[in-house]
């Protein structure tokens, strides 16, 4: 029953302090408020189950450089521009406002290029995104994106995530232990989301030229099975549409199809253990 008071200072000068925000809430409505933005601004993230990211997490996977900290590259955001965006961002989460677009757009783009951050920072920039576009879809156009995967989504970015994560995953399977280099995939990922229709075919063609080869019949015969349901989902679009620009869907429908590959193969590797 109490009442909450929200407020946001900024030192703009040494000395001088302004007021840039300030609500007052009852106690009840401000909590809810904060479960509203946390029930829908969230994604699987790992072992830490589904989580809300924060928000100096989102300014930064949408405003930061790489920078190294302790020997991790980080991302950080020049202080200005975090200050900026922080106070945005505020607002929208206190006030129930929806996600501004230039961030969803940010941090599309910087997920759309992978190949360029290493691993961990992948994995942030990709759960960070998901969860903003899942917030985001929602409150223009009315979606409910469910946090598991739907290989029948009615979909054509998120069929076309699926087969990136397809493509990436089969051409990994192939790799030694001490390989690192990136899957053609995850090279071409930019021109997948401008193309889609185009980059696939070049990627399949490559994989079944050099990598396919080298997999199990039984690995193979999974691949393709796979690649031939999301093209059977995708045909049922419109021709025209097939090599349009992907939409920050696609991203989604990476992520849940790339969980679900590797989740399989380590529970098939437990099995394997298991049965000595």
């Amino acid at each position: 029953s109490a009442d909450v008071v929200i407020a946001v200072f900024d030192a703009a000068t040494s000395g001088r302090l302004a007021l840039t925000c300030y609500r007052e809430l009852r106690g009840s409505d401000f909590l809810s408020r904060l479960y509203d933005w946390d029930a829908l601004c969230c994604w699987p993230n790992g072992v830490f189950g589904i989580q809300s990211p924060g928000l100096y997490q989102i300014v930064n996977c949408a405003f930061g450089n790489r920078q190294e900290d302790k020997g991790k590259t980080i991302l950080k955001t020049d202080d200005k521009v975090l200050s900026q965006q922080m106070q945005r961002l505020v607002a929208c989460r206190i006030d129930r406002s929806p996600m501004p677009s230039d961030i969803v757009k940010a941090v599309t783009n910087r997920a759309s290029v992978l190949f360029i951050y290493d691993m961990n920072l992948r994995r942030n920039i990709l759960f960070v995104a998901c969860a903003v576009i899942r917030k985001y879809r929602f409150e223009k156009y009315k979606e409910e994106w469910k946090m598991y995967l739907e290989p029948e989504k009615r979909d054509r970015s998120y069929q076309f995530g699926r087969l990136l994560a397809i493509f990436e995953k089969a051409e990994r399977d192939t790799y030694g232990s001490d390989e690192d280099r990136e899957p053609n995939a995850i090279r071409q990922q930019a021109i997948f989301c401008q193309r889609p229709m185009y980059a696939a075919g070049n990627i399949e063609k490559q994989l079944e030229q050099a990598y396919f080869p080298r997999l199990k019949p039984r690995g193979r015969m999974f691949y393709k099975k796979l690649i031939g349901q999301i093209m059977e989902q995708i045909s049922a679009f419109p021709k025209e549409e097939w090599n349009l620009p992907l939409s920050e869907t696609y991203l989604m429908g990476y992520y849940l199809q790339r969980n679900d590959l590797y989740t399989a193969k380590n529970n098939e590797n437990t099995e394997e253990t298991e049965n000595g």
